[in-house]
């Protein structure tokens, strides 16, 4: 069921200069904020590593044969985003659902970016708050019907997820899209091993929870081919904002159209969903991103994506699952600067900011790529 988290034998050589006004130590590794063009992959044998981010767990994760060499200015434009964000005044707290594995909520990048349940006392074994989850005081796990959130490996995706849309900046590690003071991430886990399976019905059940509890937009990194209209009408019912996976392709790793072979949910036509394909930092659609005119809204930043995983660490990750939490963060970091937007006015204006590319042409329907600068009011 899970939509992304692909390595392939390739690695990357690092920018020569920081790329985004922070000085978290990896922050110059994360294309997506700030192409400068300086990035390119190698084959294996031929890796040109900094070391600096040799150490890091895992390889980046793009298809590659002999070098791809990244182009200046393919990025979702996020500095000036973040500039208009700073300025402005009266902010309102946002809650994310990650509907997803779990979360390592103990990782330093992600330990304040977490929501917390304030009416759960924890480790009590009552529900206090009377919602029906005993100490649900950071989500729920519905994969084991429990409290834990957090149950080792098993949770790198959800974490890598969490670490884009609002990894602290605290001068170590990667930066996150949003301000941890504003945005918080509610941990739902639906999924769980090291395939990343799970219900229908459990993503049901945490898009209930998600929406009691006070969460406005909804994370969701994953797909099935089998239609539910469980899924569809809990989706429709739900007033949240739903940013969702466009899928990763066949059992050869080649993107498809979903308007001709449906991946639900993005397939589903309904106006609260933003539905993401997989952008490579050379401009181009990955070739094991799904897409279609009519059931993709528009194209991110999904390959070679430096963000957390368990264990205090990092890793490269690709995959529409990456794509998605680049919208989600812009999503709720647009709807936190102005309480005078509504979700559907976010989501208005992040496809109609859409920067236009001639390869996302006829692939999606924005026919272009996330610009969060663009976005913002």
């Amino acid at each position: 069921m899970m939509a992304g988290n692909a390595a392939l034998p390739a690695y990357a050589a690092g920018p020569s200069r920081e790329s985004v006004p922070y000085a978290d130590s990896y922050a110059s590794y994360q294309w997506a904020f700030l192409n400068t063009g300086e990035l390119r992959l190698v084959p294996s044998h031929t890796a040109a590593v900094d070391a600096a981010i040799g150490a890091i767990t895992g390889s980046p994760a793009l298809s590659a044969d002999g070098t791809v060499r990244s182009l200046e200015g393919i990025d979702m434009n996020i500095v000036p985003a973040w500039k208009k964000y700073d300025a402005k005044s009266g902010k309102r707290q946002v809650i994310v659902a990650l509907i997803d594995t779990g979360v390592d909520i103990t990782h330093p990048e992600l330990s304040g970016s977490i929501w917390t349940n304030t009416g759960e006392i924890p480790g009590d074994g009552i529900d206090n708050d009377g919602n029906g989850y005993i100490d649900d005081v950071y989500g729920w796990n519905f994969y084991d019907n429990n409290a834990q959130v957090f149950t080792g490996t098993d949770d790198n995706h959800g974490t890598h997820s969490a670490g884009t849309i609002a990894a602290a900046r605290n001068g170590v590690g990667t930066v996150g899209i949003c301000d941890p003071a504003y945005v918080k991430i509610m941990v739902i886990k639906t999924l769980g091993t090291s395939s990343g399976v799970g219900t229908v019905s459990n993503v049901v059940k945490a898009i209930r929870y998600a929406q009691a509890n006070g969460a406005s937009i909804c994370n969701l990194s994953f797909g099935t081919m089998k239609y539910s209209e469980e899924l569809y009408q809990a989706i429709k019912d739900s007033g949240m904002l739903f940013i969702v996976a466009a899928g990763n392709g066949d059992a050869s790793g080649n993107g498809y159209s979903i308007d001709e072979q449906p991946m639900y949910p993005a397939s589903f036509e309904l106006d609260n969903i933003i539905s993401v394909a997989n952008l490579r930092f050379d401009g181009q659609l990955d070739r094991a991103s799904n897409y279609g005119v009519r059931s993709v809204d528009l194209a991110a930043p999904g390959n070679y994506i430096l963000s957390t995983i368990t264990g205090n660490d990092y890793a490269y990750m690709s995959g529409t699952s990456m794509a998605a939490p680049m919208v989600t963060g812009t999503a709720a970091m647009l709807y936190s600067c102005d309480a005078s937007l509504s979700l559907m006015d976010v989501r208005n204006r992040i496809l109609q900011s859409a920067r236009p590319l001639e390869s996302l042409s006829g692939k999606v329907a924005t026919g272009g790529m996330l610009d969060a600068g663009a976005a913002m009011p």
